[in-house]
């Protein structure tokens, strides 16, 4: 055997019920332990990671839950927004930096000289035209950084003055005077204006020291020039002084602002804030128990975790500890959940896809409530209606409660659902989808679940208010988001997740057996056209099984829908069952025991082929399957011994196939079937003969153990006996007689009158076997024969009491102390 083939083997037990010893039993159970330890270890990590030392759900103003002291020393830095304040103002509080240079004011002075040197050597040789003089002017006065060029700059008295020497020298002397005070400091208007402090720093260039000067004291450069202007007065004539003023653009600015050193200061400014506003030592208490937390504890409280993550990320053992715990928790609640399957439904523990889809819920719903934690939603967001939805749909409301219930506990582990409000949240949500799934019964009527959860949303969110846990706000918040989740769980469920789910686990919900009860379903639409016999035997054998299984807590629905199928198998050979024969032809006249007996039991075997290929449910099949149980045919088998030449008959040639019922629901069929067939052939049906029937019948199935396998307690079938009294009853009650109108020369009233009016002395089945068809008086059918499905013809009975029976012994066959 092949490796792959021997992991098959070993893991076969999984999906099974342990029957091959210890292994199979560790494996069995191992598998499903497994699955529980494994999302136990998940499951904590869908949710928002608890930050170091735990210290989740403390917030300025809030309680706090726990004394927290520190371990180890540490500073508590500002609250970032009040340092970035602090700062901000020592930066605004930066006098800017200015620097003086005295060389600009000898550059000028420079230039000055360059100018008036290089007008001495050009302006003799063009002593021949003032336009030529004019344009060396210009060409010279470019070369030094000054624009003379435009028009009407130089005019003819400006050259008349240049032409001279001692001129010349005069203006260049007085410049020099005017460019000796930009010594003193002079700064442009445009950099001015960028400063809106009252003093300056000026660093002088040379020696760099530092001196404070108001703004108001600085020079400008148009006060300068000014100034300068006024200081000539008239040392020069008109001419000299138009080019004074013009040539005055050589003074270059000493004081401008010094970007790199105001940007230094103010960094500096900035990094002089302190940034820690108290140290805590070891020991210090952060927080104290049960008192309101403030700003200042909260500060520190958030100082002490950057400080833990720095050192590794964990403070003690306690961290480990509380993971552990959640672990645990998780463990615990799902270990709840798989003790109630164990304990009370085997059937989905057993069941590995059944067994899946009930944890799986439970880790969806843990999936979407942690993305409802990290965006700090409202609880009313946690989708456990679709998980109490689904549960109870798929298994039972109590096992949907179970779910939810379980759901609910792990979330009240998380830091986020603290508290009441999230438990009362979803347990209202969760708990009303899980008994409200059956109001519905069809997906049209979904908007009634809708409206239902809503409401307990709301009722919850009323509740949280009168005891003041909530807001007004937050109740209408609470009834809006839990009106979106309700429809969305609702969607969800019925569109997608119910036919899914169905599908993987083999399990059909009420919803579509309720669609299987359409009688415009083709197989009962044949069965109504082609056995009207058939069909209005299941329509009253399935009245009696919904009011028996209602009775005792069984699934009436699937009751009532698995008998409208039971019998479909007839379809093959309708005209073979008596229900749906002539009076008077019987084709079982021609056959042998044998035969008869194998039509009668392929009826079970073509039903099954018919409900395959309709796709009915496996619970279906099961009422085709068992409502006969391993039954003998006993009238075709008394028929078979009875036959000359004939040494011994195989009883096994005239039994059922079986199952016997391994349920309720069809241990309950299997005796509505017998009961209503055999009543149609009770003469006289009062009361006390129905009564008298249905206990013989009932108890012949218990004493050939045809009930051994199905959980029907003593106390249910003595329910189930009373249900059948009482719709029979009703279904049988008396008529009145009306008398048929006489014949001429005969008195009303007289002979016949009974007969003809189907009173209980005469007529009635009494008639009906008179009539019957050939072989009436040699080969009558009983009751067993009846109540099994055989055929033949109907003979008047008159076996049965007229009165009330003694109470029935407790029947042997049933398990009068079990209660599940």
């Amino acid at each position: 055997m092949s490796f792959f083939g021997r992991v098959r083997d070993y893991l076969r037990p999984v999906n099974r019920p342990p029957a091959g010893g210890r292994r199979d039993a560790w494996v069995h159970h191992g598998f499903r332990a497994a699955m529980v330890a494994v999302i136990a270890l998940a499951v904590p990590l869908m949710f928002p990671q608890s930050t170091p030392g735990g210290f989740d759900g403390i917030d300025p103003g809030s309680v706090a839950r726990q004394t927290i002291n520190a371990d180890f020393d540490f500073d508590v830095p500002k609250d970032p927004d009040r340092l970035r304040e602090q700062q901000d103002q020592a930066e605004a509080g930066v006098t800017p930096r200015l620097r003086f240079e005295p060389a600009r004011a000898d550059s000028s002075v420079e230039r000055v000289n360059a100018f008036v040197t290089q007008l001495d050597s050009v302006i003799p040789a063009a002593e021949a035209g003032a336009a030529l003089v004019r344009d060396e002017v210009r060409r010279v006065a470019g070369g030094i950084g000054i624009d003379l060029t435009a028009e009407g700059v130089i005019d003819s008295l400006q050259v008349d003055y240049l032409l001279d020497e001692a001129s010349r020298g005069l203006l260049r002397d007085e410049l020099e005077t005017a460019f000796e005070g930009l010594r003193e400091g002079v700064i442009r208007e445009s950099e001015l204006a960028d400063i809106s402090a009252a003093n300056v720093v000026v660093r002088e260039e040379s020696s760099g020291d530092d001196r404070v000067r108001a703004v108001g004291d600085l020079v400008r450069l148009g006060d300068f020039t000014r100034a300068a202007r006024e200081g000539v007065g008239d040392r020069l004539p008109p001419g000299g002084a138009a080019l004074f003023q013009q040539l005055l653009l050589m003074g270059q600015p000493t004081l401008r602002i010094d970007q790199d050193a105001t940007r230094q200061a103010r960094e500096q400014a900035r990094a002089a804030i302190p940034q820690v506003e108290g140290f805590v030592l070891e020991g210090e208490r952060i927080i104290t128990e049960n008192t309101v937390v403030t700003e200042e504890e909260y500060r520190r409280l958030l100082a002490y975790q950057a400080q833990i993550l720095e050192r590794g990320g964990t403070r003690t053992t306690s961290d480990f500890l509380r993971s552990l715990g959640m672990v645990l928790l998780v463990m615990s609640m799902l270990g709840i959940l798989v003790f109630a399957t164990f304990r009370f439904r085997r059937d989905i523990y057993e069941a590995l896809p059944s067994f899946t889809v009930l944890l799986g819920l439970v880790v969806i719903v843990m999936a979407a409530a942690g993305a409802v934690a990290a965006t700090q939603g409202s609880p009313a967001l946690v989708p456990v209606a679709l998980a109490g939805f689904l549960a109870a749909a798929l298994f039972d409301s109590l096992l949907g409660l179970v779910v939810v219930s379980t759901i609910t506990g792990i979330l009240m582990g998380q830091p986020h659902f603290a508290g009441l409000a999230a438990p009362m949240v979803t347990v209202a949500g969760g708990v009303t989808a899980a008994f409200a799934v059956h109001t519905i019964r069809t997906r049209s009527q979904s908007w009634v679940l809708v409206m239902l959860i809503t409401a307990a949303y709301v009722g919850a969110g009323l509740l949280l208010v009168l005891t003041g846990h909530y807001a007004l706000g937050e109740m209408g918040t609470t009834a809006a988001l839990g009106f979106l989740n309700a429809t969305v769980c609702t969607g969800l469920g019925v569109g997608i997740g119910l036919p899914l789910l169905e599908a993987f686990t083999g399990r059909t919900t009420e919803a579509s057996l309720l669609e299987l009860s359409d009688m415009n379903r083709p197989l009962l639409r044949r069965l109504a056209r082609e056995a009207p016999g058939t069909y209005a035997h299941s329509i009253n054998v399935a009245n009696l099984v919904e009011a028996a299984c209602e009775a005792i807590g069984a699934d009436a629905v699937q009751g009532r829908v698995g008998v409208y199928y039971h019998d479909i198998g007839k379809l093959e050979r309708p005209q073979y069952f008596i229900e749906n024969q002539p009076r008077g032809l019987n084709p079982h006249d021609h056959l042998t025991p044998w035969q008869s007996a194998e039509i009668l039991r392929d009826h079970v075997r073509h039903g099954l082929v018919m409900a395959e290929e309709a796709r009915l449910p496996e619970v279906v099949k099961d009422f085709i399957r068992e409502h006969h149980g391993t039954q003998l045919i006993r009238y075709f088998l008394e028929k078979a011994r009875a036959r000359e030449g004939v040494a011994e008959v195989d009883p096994s040639d005239f039994a059922y196939p079986g199952p016997k019922p391994q349920s309720r629901e069809t241990g309950v069929a299997m005796l509505a079937d017998a009961v209503e067939a055999a009543s149609r052939v009770l003469s006289n049906p009062s009361p006390e003969r129905i009564r008298a029937l249905i206990d013989h019948l009932v108890q012949d199935r218990i004493d050939s153990g045809e009930l051994d396998d199905c959980p029907l307690t003593y106390r249910d079938v003595r329910i189930v006996k009373r249900e059948f009294a009482h719709v029979l009853t009703g279904l049988y009650h008396h008529r009145i007689d009306y008398p048929k109108p006489a014949a001429p020369g005969e008195t009303p009233g007289g002979p016949g009158a009974a007969a003809a009016g189907g009173g209980p002395e005469k007529g009635g089945v009494e008639e009906v076997a008179a009539t019957a068809g050939e072989g009436a008086a040699s080969e009558p059918i009983d009751l067993e024969q009846a109540a099994q499905g055989d055929t033949g013809p109907i003979p008047a009975l008159d076996s049965l009491p007229d009165s009330d029976p003694e109470p029935a012994a407790e029947p042997e066959g049933v398990a009068s102390g079990r209660t599940d």
